[in-house]
């Protein structure tokens, strides 16, 4: 048995929109999608909460996964999307993502739905599925280091979307100043996503390595930045230009501050994490 202790978290259930959206087709449609995701996950919810309880084992289920919560879990199961999945105080412990509403999630990295989790479940406790290590990203400010790792990428820039982001990249020995919209560093699995999006390349998934981009570079009177897009084995170093500049970890709303003469640290974390059922046997 691989597991004997169960923490689920699940995305808290969110109420019907304040706001009627009728009277216009668009809005009608968003509005579908809305409830659409709302029953599936509510269903989803229940049966999960069902199924834990009829499995017997020593579980505890909450909806806001705290350090204290997950700190005795031997599997952690995350109820949601990949946003709830991305729970970021999950330390060595197992993780199994249930995608709550396959309809309107992509659940990128939920290899379980409502139907097949009892399935799931037992396999893993009866120790038939080995979890897959995803490298995150361990960062620091001024050599301290934040709370949380990155799963999937971490964004350097002004915290101001509109404004540009004034640093000096670090790699080694080379070090370029550059004035940009900010610069990407996402892992392997990690890579498909806004790394992706921005014009960087999907890695394999064994690859440790962090992938870096610079998003739209300024161009100085020598026509460069030269470093703007690589890979790293080891640490990327930004020199903060700016007092307002900051690192967004995962696309969490929370910023954390890198002021004007702070260093930057970001390298991969010591400690992965593991994933159950993860790449999907489909692709």
């Amino acid at each position: 048995m691989v597991a004997k202790r169960v923490v689920v978290v699940f995305k808290p259930i969110e109420a019907a929109d304040a706001r009627p959206l009728d009277g216009d087709p668009t809005l009608r449609t968003i509005a579908a999608r809305r409830a659409l995701a709302r029953d599936e996950h509510a269903a989803t919810v229940a049966s999960i909460r069902a199924a834990v309880s009829r499995n017997g084992r020593d579980a505890l289920v909450c909806d806001h996964a705290t350090a204290e919560s997950l700190a005795a879990a031997e599997l952690v199961v995350s109820v949601g999307g990949d946003g709830t999945f991305l729970a970021r105080l999950v330390t060595d412990q197992p993780v199994l993502g249930v995608n709550s509403s396959p309809s309107t999630s992509t659940g990128h990295y939920c290899a379980a739905a409502a139907a097949d989790f009892p399935e799931q479940l037992d396999a893993i406790l009866a120790g038939a599925l080995v979890p897959t290590p995803l490298v995150r990203i361990a960062a620091s400010v001024d050599g301290r280091p934040l709370p949380l790792a990155s799963l999937n990428d971490v964004l350097f820039a002004n915290v101001s979307p509109v404004a540009s982001t004034r640093y000096a990249l670090r790699l080694g020995d080379e070090t370029e100043l550059q004035l940009s919209s900010g610069l990407w560093v996402a892992t392997a699995s990690g890579s498909t996503a806004a790394m992706r999006s921005a014009g960087g390349d999907v890695m394999a998934l064994d690859d440790t390595r962090l992938q870096y981009l610079v998003r739209e570079p300024c161009p100085d009177a020598s026509g460069g930045p030269r470093l703007c897009h690589g890979y790293r084995a080891d640490a990327i170093a930004l020199v903060s230009r700016s007092d307002r500049n900051a690192l967004f970890l995962d696309g969490d709303e929370r910023p954390w501050p890198v002021p004007l003469g702070a260093v930057a640290r970001l390298t991969p974390a010591a400690l992965p994490l593991l994933v159950y059922g993860y790449p999907p046997a489909h692709g």
